[in-house]
C-alpha cells in the first residue's frame, strides 16, 4: 500500500482518537477503515462489491441507500434503508435565506419533518448565528438525524435535534411565539399518485405520501405556524409544482402576508422543479 505523507498523518491521528475514544480493537477498526475510505487493499474483493452494488442499483434501490451517504450542500449525510434522501430540491430553501430573509443573529428556525436532518444543517453551516432545531418523529429517521448532528458538530455545525410529532402541540409548548423561521419539506405525494420504484417501494410511506390531496401534513404545519412564529415570523415549506396555488390559498387562510411561491428550474431533476411556498405572519 503506497500512502503520502499527509494519508499517514490522518492515519496516525485516527489512531490516537479511536484509542482515546475506548475503542476495543482500535487496529482492527482503523484497518477496515482505512480500506473503505483511503485505499482498497484487494482489489478483486473491490471489483465484487462494486458489482453487487450494481446490481442493487438495478433494482432500483436508491443510490444513497447502497452506498450509505449523500452529498447535500457541501455535507455528507449518513443515510440508510429507512430514511428519506435529501434531493437538491430542497436547496432552493437555503438560496432563498441568503438573498431575502432578513433573520437576526440569535433567532430560533425550526427544521419540521427533518428526516436526515439536511434542511436544517445546511441552514445551521450557512447561517452559524442562527439558533436551528431539527424536529421528526419516525424513530429510523430520527436515529439517522442524530448521527449527521453529532458528526456535523465536529466540523462546527451546531444543530439541536428534537423527537416529536407535529401534531402534537404538546410538544412545542416551549417554543410558542418564539420562532422566526419554519422551513419544511413535509411528505407531499397524493395517496394514489405513482411513482419511480426508488420512491414507492424503497422510501418509508410515511416519508412520501401525505393524505388524498398530499397535504394532510403541509395542513398540520401552517396550523402548527401560527402558533409558533414570533410577529413577522416566515414559514417556508416545499411541495410539488402541481400544489402551488393550494398551498398559497392554505397559506391566505392562515393569514400569513406576503405570500409567493417559488419554482427554481436550476435545481430541476426529472421529477419536476423546486417549489415552495413561503410567507410571513401578520401583526
Amino acid at each position: 500500500m503506497s500512502l503520502t505523507d499527509r494519508e499517514c498523518r490522518a492515519i496516525n491521528q485516527a489512531k490516537a482518537l479511536l484509542r482515546g475514544a475506548g475503542v476495543w480493537d482500535v487496529d482492527g477498526d482503523l484497518n477496515c477503515l482505512v480500506d473503505r475510505y483511503i485505499e482498497r487493499s484487494d482489489k478483486v474483493r473491490a471489483l465484487d462489491e462494486f458489482m453487487l452494488a450494481v446490481k442493487e442499483r438495478c433494482n432500483r434501490i436508491p443510490l444513497g441507500h447502497i452506498i450509505g451517504v449523500v452529498e447535500f450542500d457541501d455535507m455528507p449525510l449518513v443515510v440508510g434503508s429507512g430514511v428519506f434522501i435529501p434531493r437538491q430540491h430542497s436547496k432552493v430553501i437555503h438560496k432563498w435565506l441568503e438573498s431575502n430573509a432578513a433573520l437576526h443573529p440569535g433567532t430560533i428556525v425550526l427544521d419540521l419533518c427533518a428526516g436526515s436532518g439536511a434542511i436544517g444543517l445546511a441552514i445551521a453551516r450557512r447561517r452559524p448565528d442562527l439558533k436551528v432545531t431539527c424536529v421528526e418523529f419516525d424513530e429510523t429517521a430520527t436515529q439517522y438525524l442524530k448521527r449527521n448532528v453529532d458528526r456535523l458538530a465536529s466540523m462546527g455545525v451546531l444543530v439541536e435535534h428534537m423527537k416529536a410529532d407535529i401534531r402534537d402541540r404538546r410538544a412545542f409548548t416551549k417554543f410558542k411565539h418564539r420562532i422566526g423561521l419554519i422551513v419544511a419539506n413535509p411528505p407531499y405525494v397524493p395517496q394514489s399518485q405513482e411513482l419511480l420504484p426508488e420512491w414507492s417501494n424503497h422510501h418509508s410511506q410515511a416519508s412520501i405520501y401525505s393524505g388524498a390531496d398530499g397535504l394532510d401534513l403541509i395542513r398540520q404545519i401552517i396550523s402548527l405556524a401560527e402558533e409558533l412564529l414570533t410577529v413577522e415570523g416566515w414559514l417556508v415549506v416545499e411541495h410539488g409544482e402541481g400544489q402551488a396555488t393550494a398551498v398559497r390559498e392554505l397559506f391566505e387562510q392562515s393569514r400569513l402576508i406576503n405570500v409567493q411561491t417559488v419554482i427554481d428550474k436550476e435545481t430541476s431533476d426529472a421529477s419536476g422543479s423546486s417549489v415552495m411556498s413561503i410567507g410571513r405572519k401578520s401583526n
